[in-house]
């Protein structure tokens, strides 16, 4: 565990940590959760009598929860990933 600090520390593998994080994220927000929202749906026949107000709720699309408050998340990974970009480690 100690390397993995050194390694962190010295060869700024913080930097690579944090675009996978951040990928990660992203793969879980826009890949997984609305795919499951959609495997997990119930079909429309076994819906047929509920009232439409219901079935807006049930049928409701997903929405992203990290473009909520727009998109100021994605803004602020976005940041931090392009200043460790080009910034330039001095020791």
């Amino acid at each position: 565990m100690k390397n993995f600090f050194i390694w962190c520390e010295k060869c700024e593998g913080w930097k690579t940590i944090l675009a996978l994080v951040y990928a990660g994220i992203c793969l879980f927000d826009f890949v997984i959760v609305p795919s499951w929202v959609g495997i997990t749906r119930p079909s429309i026949e076994v819906l047929a009598g509920l009232e439409a107000e219901t079935l807006k709720i049930i049928y409701n699309q997903h929405d992203p929860f990290t473009l909520k408050g727009g998109g100021l998340f994605h803004l602020a990974f976005g940041a931090l990933l392009t200043g460790s970009a080009i910034t330039k480690h001095s020791t």
